[in-house]
């Protein structure tokens, strides 16, 4: 069992969804800032509180995955599809149920709730949310928030029992009296505000109850493109079977974390480069470079994560000292590190790219091979690879399916 801040685990990957256009810069935050402040004001629960702040910073996850080189702003303010869709990605995923409710009604309106939905709890959550993304989309980003409040106000006093919650209004009007409530919605300042908020529940995950609370984010990573449609499913079922074989069992659910989250940094970078029909240039390579980089320190920020950001933000490290970013060697890096590179490498060799079709076993292992000469990738781990081949590939689906949740083993405790 492994303890954990969900709150850091749900600040960290949201941070992530912020890559994929500049528009949803600290969108997530200034929501989960209002509503969180709301909720306060209305007293809730502790439990309905954190469900609350987890559903606020993650309620656009059906967006980030949807929207990826578009503008967060031209989504109908009204639209339900990304938020169906974030419920979709959430739903099963332990300790997140909750959250997948109230997320799949965050741009419902208060009128088009039943007469039970507007008395049920989480959909009171829902439309807490609801009122707090309609605040930071209607705040224009160029112009002081305080001198949008008289303005705002206006807007939800007109809308009361149409689009929002009379008691949510009640609530948002008597913040919005403070000239600070408002000044904290400032970028400068919005994340220190946030701390102050922020629930402090730690949990106990099993090791599949840890996984899926990372796969969400690994189906957003692989969506980006169709090239790497289970990319990093993948790599980390490889990973994990490597680390098995490789005689590391203990550390097989960590390393397949880790092999999900790889890329995540990857979200920072265009399309039209991830899917270029030929060649870099220097500046799309060096745009390239900053993944791993990303990836590295947005783990990192969690604690109990270590491990986690080391062997996921290492993938592009090479034993020779020429990968990227940090020009870590072969003794700075574990086997854990090597075995995740060898793992990414091989899944890559093995799918479509924009600039040729996937490889076929041999040719795969004769690069690969080349690669472990020159040092680029680990020699040892490549040998294993090679001598268990048949037993990966036939063991692959298998794999992930026991890492997005077939299994018996039990979740969270």
């Amino acid at each position: 069992m492994y303890e954990i801040d969900l709150t850091d685990v749900v600040i960290a990957l949201t941070k992530a969804l912020e890559f994929t256009n500049e528009d949803l810069g600290y969108h997530h935050e200034r929501v989960a800032y209002i509503a969180a402040s709301i909720g306060k004001k209305l007293n809730l629960s502790e439990k309905d509180y954190e469900t609350l702040f987890w559903a606020a910073y993650l309620h656009d996850l059906g967006a980030g995955a949807k929207l990826v080189d578009r503008e967060i702003h031209n989504l109908d303010k009204y639209d339900t599809a990304h938020a169906n869709f974030g419920y979709e990605l959430l739903k099963d995923v332990p300790f997140f149920t909750e959250v997948a409710q109230v997320i799949k009604h965050h741009h419902t309106k208060y009128i088009n709730f039943t007469s039970a939905e507007k008395n049920s709890p989480l959909a009171f959550l829902s439309q807490i949310i609801f009122a707090a993304d309609q605040v930071d989309l209607y705040l224009k980003p160029n112009k002081l928030a305080l001198l949008q409040r008289s303005e705002i106000e206006r807007f939800f006093r007109k809308n009361v029992q149409i689009l929002f919650n009379e008691d949510v209004v009640e609530a948002f009007l008597d913040l919005s009296q403070k000239e600070s409530f408002w000044l904290d919605l400032t970028t400068y300042y919005i994340e220190d505000r946030l701390k102050a908020l922020r629930p402090k529940t730690k949990i106990l995950a099993g090791e599949q109850g840890l996984k899926l609370l990372t796969v969400p984010f690994a189906r957003i990573i692989d969506a980006k493109s169709p090239f790497t449609e289970r990319h990093s499913l993948k790599v980390a079922a490889l990973s994990g079977q490597l680390a098995e074989i490789a005689g590391l069992p203990g550390q097989k659910s960590l390393i397949e974390i880790a092999g999900l989250l790889h890329d995540i940094g990857k979200l920072s970078v265009s399309n039209k480069i991830l899917e270029k029909n030929g060649p870099l240039n220097d500046e799309e390579y060096a745009l390239i470079k900053t993944h791993p980089y990303y990836t590295y320190y947005l783990l990192i920020q969690v604690t109990g994560f270590e491990k986690v950001a080391q062997w996921a933000g290492y993938h592009h490290e090479q034993p020779n000292g020429q990968g990227y970013p940090f020009k870590l060697t072969k003794d700075q890096l574990d086997l854990p590190s090597r075995i995740l590179a060898v793992a990414d490498k091989w899944v890559a060799l093995r799918e479509n790219r924009p600039y040729r079709d996937a490889l076929s076993i041999e040719n795969a292992l004769d690069i690969l091979e080349n690669m472990a000469q020159k040092e680029i990738v680990d020699p040892e781990v490549v040998k294993l690879l090679k001598e268990n081949i048949d037993y990966l590939e036939k063991s692959q689906e298998e794999e992930i399916g026991q890492i997005t949740g077939k299994t018996n083993e039990p979740l969270l405790s």
